[in-house]
């Protein structure tokens, strides 16, 4: 596979993905993007590309909820020279509606496979087999994130992987507050339905997908439930090598408690099962009241440029 980027800009990783599961991934995160204002880097979207693991991670978080997509990957060319090791946890940061402007782009042109063109500084895709083949779209990643008062960035996955840790509730009656209802509803459109279970640390998960094999579209998300039970069934929300997964992209290395994430050669699932079944310290997702959703309606006035589509 030979990528074709523009002039000057050097392909970093050049990817073969199946269209519907990226556009799915796309719009099942975008409706737990944050705003700007809230700080942390809500108002951004997390796109991690793990050559090595073959597939492309999309994170994003608003603080009251967190959603994780994972794709898989069905070719990958790493120009990275054999031998040396690359940093795939940071990853590059989009806007929520440059991320649209590719589901927008490649909508009813029966496109099977995009090609992704992926630098330190843009996101390119590629219809390699649909009606329009050859048809492409560019969008510019964010710069680094930077806080001038020194506050730290929110991290999706870690916040995912709190509720995963959590004990399902005994009892599944919960409330979803109106004002979510619009966000998860929209994620629940992306993937053909929600599949829920609600935690006795007051929360609900959603997930969905290839859980277990990671073979296909595979997405976790998190948000407040209430009314939930406290006592429980003793059995983690989710685990197994959708949560390795996650352990992975978290931003610091470490699991939410301080416990290693990795090993030298990576933690077996098997140990990271038991990470899960030993945390007693529930985390809440709900650190800030949020103020306002970043649903279908209202992502930002900001529009498709300034860091986004190009």
């Amino acid at each position: 596979m030979t990528p074709t980027m523009a002039p000057g800009l050097r392909a970093t990783v050049s990817a073969v993905c199946r269209a519907e599961d990226l556009t799915a991934a796309i719009k099942a995160v975008i409706p737990h993007v944050g705003k700007e204002k809230d700080g942390g880097g809500v108002e951004r979207v997390r796109v991690v590309t793990d050559a090595e693991r073959m597939r492309l991670a999309l994170v994003a978080t608003n603080r009251q909820r967190a959603a994780v997509a994972l794709v898989p990957l069905l070719e990958v060319d790493d120009p990275t020279e054999p031998g040396t090791e690359t940093d795939t946890t940071e990853g590059q940061d989009f806007t929520a509606p440059a991320l649209k402007v590719i589901t927008q782009v490649f909508k009813s042109t029966g496109t099977d496979r995009l090609r992704l063109d992926i630098t330190t500084r843009t996101l390119q895709a590629t219809d390699v087999d649909g009606l329009l083949e050859g048809r492409t779209i560019r969008i510019r990643a964010q710069g680094e994130y930077f806080d001038e008062s020194g506050l730290d960035r929110v991290d999706g996955a870690a916040t995912v992987l709190r509720v995963c840790a959590e004990p399902i509730a005994q009892e599944a009656s919960f409330l979803i507050p109106e004002d979510q209802l619009a966000a998860w509803k929209a994620t629940a459109t992306a993937l053909g339905g929600l599949p829920l279970v609600a935690t006795a640390a007051g929360h609900l998960l959603v997930a969905s997908g290839a859980l277990e094999s990671l073979m296909g579209l595979t997405v976790l998300a998190a948000g407040a439930a209430y009314g939930t039970s406290e006592a429980s069934l003793g059995v983690p929300a989710c685990d197994g090598p959708a949560v390795e997964a996650l352990m992975d992209l978290l931003l610091d290395g470490t699991p939410p408690g301080g416990e290693p994430a990795r090993e030298a050669e990576h933690t077996l699932v098997t140990e990271i099962q038991h990470w899960i079944r030993t945390q007693t310290t529930p985390t809440s997702t709900t650190e800030t009241s949020e103020t306002s959703e970043n649903t279908e309606g209202d992502e930002g006035a900001e529009g498709p440029f300034g860091g986004d589509a190009a």
